[in-house]
């Protein structure tokens, strides 16, 4: 058991940013919440999987909806503590253990934002190991766990409970009802007994955000490169530097949708999205694709880059980081690869570009 402090926020917020991959909206709002809720109530608590009880009540946490919308309608930081009475009221139990659904970008914070006032341990764990726009998009969906009831709640309290046959079903309907409220609300779903949780979930996950986070951060401190020592950390790979000359997106169906352009020494590199950055391509050519971390960070900074940030002129630099090892199976791919997205292509690992070159 560690302690998360106030210390940790600004490499939580960069790391978290960078596994969003351009989802999960960005997180500097979540923290300056988390950084009031942790010095008004203490640090906040985080386990790993092998300090669960069987009998635990973990529920996974996070913000679904279109991350543009959040940036006019900020979350109250009720609808937490809303959803896990409804949860507590539906299953007669409290939940004992709280942990991220995804820890790409705000929804890393999720959690903490209700665990400090709470006293609950937060998990070093998440369901994705990056961020990803669909809710059956999650390790516990190729474990077959029971996704529902899931509790969704909005920023003026508006509650609803969803049971459904399976994941693909409950994002249908979360979606609408996200699209119902505005196109931003907390939602808790698979929510897991502690001896559910083992090969469940993606462990580690909020540490190696940390991790990431930190390797920015000390190098920014020390006027050093921090690109490079991201692709260093995370054994990524730099695919494009240049100038966002074309930025074309909407919301549609609950989604930030869309794709940007950069100019890369005279030649354009093309990157499409759907909250999270799914392809990048220069003419025909494929570059990198989901389940591979596609990231934007500021060239300048090293800041990285959320999708609603994006803007004409901004200097980047474009990099990839490998997947977690659970998209790059068959059965992963399937679910998260580029033909998920409607992407006719094959995706091919950018370790294996990197051993190739």
């Amino acid at each position: 058991m560690k302690e998360l402090t106030v210390n940790d926020l600004e490499d939580l917020s960069l790391g978290s940013a960078v596994l969003g991959s351009g989802g999960g909206g960005d997180p500097s709002y979540a923290a300056l919440m988390t950084r009031y809720l942790i010095e008004k109530y203490g640090p906040i608590q985080i386990i790993t999987v092998d300090e669960l009880q069987e009998d635990d009540l973990v529920v996974p946490l996070s913000q679904m909806g279109a991350p543009l919308i959040n940036m006019e309608r900020l979350p109250s930081g009720n609808e937490l503590n809303i959803l896990l009475q409804t949860i507590e009221d539906r299953l007669g139990r409290k939940p004992t253990v709280l942990m991220a659904a995804e820890i790409g970008g705000a929804n890393a914070f999720t959690p903490l934002l209700v665990a400090a006032k709470l006293k609950l341990p937060v998990l070093d764990a998440d369901m994705i190991g990056r961020a990803f726009p669909e809710l059956q998009m999650s390790s516990c969906f190729l474990k077959n766990l029971e996704s529902t009831p899931a509790v969704m709640v909005d920023c003026l309290g508006n509650r609803v409970i969803i049971e459904t046959s399976n994941a693909k079903t409950l994002e249908k309907i979360a979606r609408s009802v996200t699209v119902s409220m505005g196109s931003s609300c907390a939602v808790g779903f698979y929510l897991m007994k502690g001896n559910e949780v083992p090969g469940s979930v993606v462990t580690g996950s909020l540490s190696k955000a940390l991790r990431l986070g930190n390797a920015i951060r000390t190098a920014q401190e020390a006027g050093k490169d921090s690109i490079q020592a991201l692709i260093q950390s995370a054994n990524g790979v730099i695919i494009g530097r240049g100038t966002l000359i074309d930025v074309n997106q909407e919301v549609k169906d609950g989604f930030l949708q869309g794709s940007v352009t950069l100019l890369c020494d005279k030649e354009k590199i093309q990157l499409f999205y759907q909250n999270e950055y799914l392809l990048a391509k220069k003419e025909s050519e494929v570059l990198a694709s989901t389940p591979d971390i596609l990231v934007l960070l500021d060239e300048n900074s090293g800041t990285p880059l959320t999708s609603e940030m994006l803007r004409y002129g901004l200097q980047v630099a474009l990099i990839v980081l490998p997947a977690p090892d659970i998209w790059q199976t068959s059965e992963g791919l399937k679910l998260v690869g580029p033909k998920a997205f409607g992407y006719e292509i094959n995706y091919q690992p950018i370790l294996q570009t990197i051993i190739g070159d």
